[in-house]
This record gives structure tokens, C-alpha cells and sequence, in this order.
């Protein structure tokens, strides 16, 4: 019995560092994700505008919507190893409004995804527009 509690940290050390490669290696192939996204029970609505398409800013409040709005930021994860191309516009631009009063923004084009102010090059590129647009935008993209 002493001899499992001995070596009880050692199994765990080594756990934890097989752990850790295999999240590099999903950060590396696969992206980074954003971090500090708000929880769905959060979020009071959601505001989804595509100025290049529409002058409407779709507003969803409904269960389905909101859930559907913060999945899509799943398709934003980003290459810690390239840095975004500058002087790039956001062409989507989501903003959650919590139930404590706050918002927070994401935008995003082809490329870049915007978070906290910060840039971020993105990993897979026309995702996040492409579903954006089927899901929020499909009749205003049609009759473009």
C-alpha cells in the first residue's frame, strides 16, 4: 500500500505532462480558442450586424438564437504562430448583451478575428462569414 502512495505523484506528473502535449498539439493543428466568451445564461440578446451586406442589425432574444450565436465562436480559433494582416476591416460584427448591463464585441472578416481589442490571424478562413451569412444573413446575400 506505501508503494501506491509512492509512487502516486509520479503517475500523476506524468499524466499531466501527457496531458499538456496533447493540448499543444490540438492548439498547434487544430488552433487556439478564444478565451472569456460569455455563458449562454449570461447573455440577454445578441446583435449581429454585416454592414457590407445590410444596413439591419439582426437582434435575436430567442433561447435557440442566442445559443446558436455563441457557437458560431467556435469556428473563430486563431494561429498563435502568424500574426493578422493590418489595415483589415471586420465585415461581421457580433455583440452579446449580458444580464448585467455590459456587451462584449467579436468582429471578424475572411481572416482576422477581433477580441479584447486585440487581433488575432485565424486558422480556418471563411468559416466563420460563410455559416455567419446562412444562418443570420442567406435571404440579404441572395438578393445582393
Amino acid at each position: 500500500m506505501k508503494k501506491i502512495f509512492k509512487s502516486l505523484p509520479r503517475l500523476l506528473g506524468q499524466m499531466a505532462i501527457v496531458a499538456a502535449v496533447l493540448i499543444g498539439f490540438q492548439v498547434v493543428t487544430g488552433g487556439m480558442w478564444l478565451f472569456g466568451l460569455p455563458e449562454l445564461d449570461q447573455v440577454e440578446s445578441v446583435s449581429i450586424a454585416y454592414p457590407q451586406v445590410t444596413e439591419e442589425v439582426k437582434i435575436v432574444t430567442g433561447e435557440e438564437d442566442k445559443e446558436l450565436a455563441l457557437k458560431l465562436t467556435g469556428f473563430l480559433k486563431y494561429n498563435l504562430f502568424q500574426k493578422a494582416a493590418d489595415g483589415q476591416q471586420p465585415l461581421i460584427i457580433i455583440t452579446y448583451h449580458l444580464q448585467d448591463g455590459t456587451d462584449r464585441n467579436i468582429a471578424a472578416n475572411g481572416t482576422t478575428v477581433w477580441w479584447k481589442d486585440k487581433a488575432y490571424a485565424l486558422k480556418d478562413p471563411d468559416i466563420f462569414v460563410n455559416l455567419t451569412e446562412g444562418l443570420f444573413f442567406l435571404a440579404e446575400v441572395q438578393t445582393r
